[in-house]
């Protein structure tokens, strides 16, 4: 049997831990650099980065978060890389015996947790923000998801401060002396179940567009394989808080489960289309030539770049005009040909009888 609470044991565990740290964060840059395409755009102006304020006062926060979509995508992106990159200097800062003082472990570690809990609450936000935009902003399915939203904020935010650290001369590191392991398990499910609820809304509001759309599109056309990496990647780190092997054990896997959290969000933010205002209909992969545009104010479109656009039919007329209603061949040589003005003038008194001559010989 396996002493959990053992100086060896913990010394293994805080080695595992600190390498698991280094691949997610190499992990993590790779994919940010895989990516980066998305910043750029926005840097050389070919993408506009929205964040409006809305136009009706009684929807300001669902406007707010709807237009804040890429807002939430930076926070959720380069939080986390300052969360993992506090993270890996903790296990290498070193606190010389010459000197008086030593090192802020405590402060370190509070920067840490609220840099990636944030990245946590922007991941969710951003699959809440599609899911909103797949149902067409309806109040019913907004009210819910915003309420929800709020609340799992308001939990990951008191998740930011209860995580206890000090520097260990031996180890010459900052180690983790205590966590509240109930809390964190508690953030954990909260985090699944917020997901979970997305997810199915996500789904839902694909499958009432187009019932014969299949899974393989739902899953990778339409994204939902997202969804479902973000919701069981936070499993792990709940249930090894509900276990309670120690402080160590507590904490290993929600790095792991941050960066395929953030990862996910990213990834549905980063395969969208530019954002219109004048739009705000998601268009299915199965609907392309089907669906109807409908109009809407203040909005934007969540169709991918691989859809062709929809085809428009334009009808175009060309207008027979009778010079005068007379037979070409009639008319004299050095007889000025009327202008377009004095026919159209012309025509009410000829449908009137008016000159019923010129118009019998028509």
């Amino acid at each position: 049997m396996v002493n959990w609470s053992s100086p060896q044991e913990l010394a293994k565990e805080n080695v595992a831990y600190s390498n698991l740290v280094f691949a997610c964060f190499g992990l993590y840059v790779w994919e940010v650099f895989q990516t980066s395409k998305f910043e750029l755009s926005i840097f050389e102006g070919r993408r506009k980065l929205r964040w409006q304020w809305v136009r009706l006062l009684s929807f300001l926060l669902v406007s707010l978060l709807t237009h804040a979509e890429q807002i939430f995508f930076f926070l959720c992106r380069y939080s986390l890389v300052l969360s993992v990159g506090a993270l890996m200097a903790s296990f290498t800062v070193k606190s010389p015996a010459s000197l008086s003082f030593s090192i802020n472990c405590q402060a370190l570690y509070t920067f840490i947790c609220v840099a990636g809990n944030l990245s946590i609450i922007c991941s969710s936000t951003t699959l809440m923000l599609r899911t909103i935009a797949v149902w067409e902003r309806k109040l019913a399915i907004v009210v819910p998801l915003v309420g929800l939203c709020l609340a799992h904020w308001a939990l990951l935010w008191r998740g930011m401060f209860i995580i206890t650290a000090e520097y260990s001369p031996p180890a010459l590191a900052c180690v983790v002396t205590n966590t509240q392991h109930v809390f964190l398990s508690v953030t954990s499910w909260a985090t699944m179940g917020f997901n979970l609820v997305i997810l199915v809304l996500h789904v839902v509001g694909l499958m009432r567009r187009e019932h014969s759309a299949s899974i393989w599109d739902l899953l990778f056309k339409d994204g939902v394989i997202y969804y479902l990496g973000a919701f069981s990647c936070n499993a792990l780190p709940a249930i090894l808080n509900a276990v309670n092997l120690n402080a160590v054990m507590n904490l290993i896997a929600t790095v792991p489960a941050a960066v395929l959290s953030a990862v996910a969000a990213c990834r549905t933010v980063t395969a969208l289309p530019d954002l219109d205002d004048d739009d705000d209909i998601y268009v299915h992969s199965a609907t392309q030539l089907t669906a109807p545009r409908l109009p809407t104010t203040a909005a934007f479109r969540l169709q991918s770049k691989r859809y062709p656009a929809r085809p428009e039919v334009h009808v175009t007329t060309d207008q027979i005009v009778m010079e005068d209603y007379e037979c070409v061949s009639s008319i004299p040589a050095d007889r000025p040909v009327p202008s377009p003005s004095s026919v159209t003038d012309k025509a009410p008194s000829l449908l009137n009888g008016a000159d019923d001559k010129s118009f019998n010989a028509v």
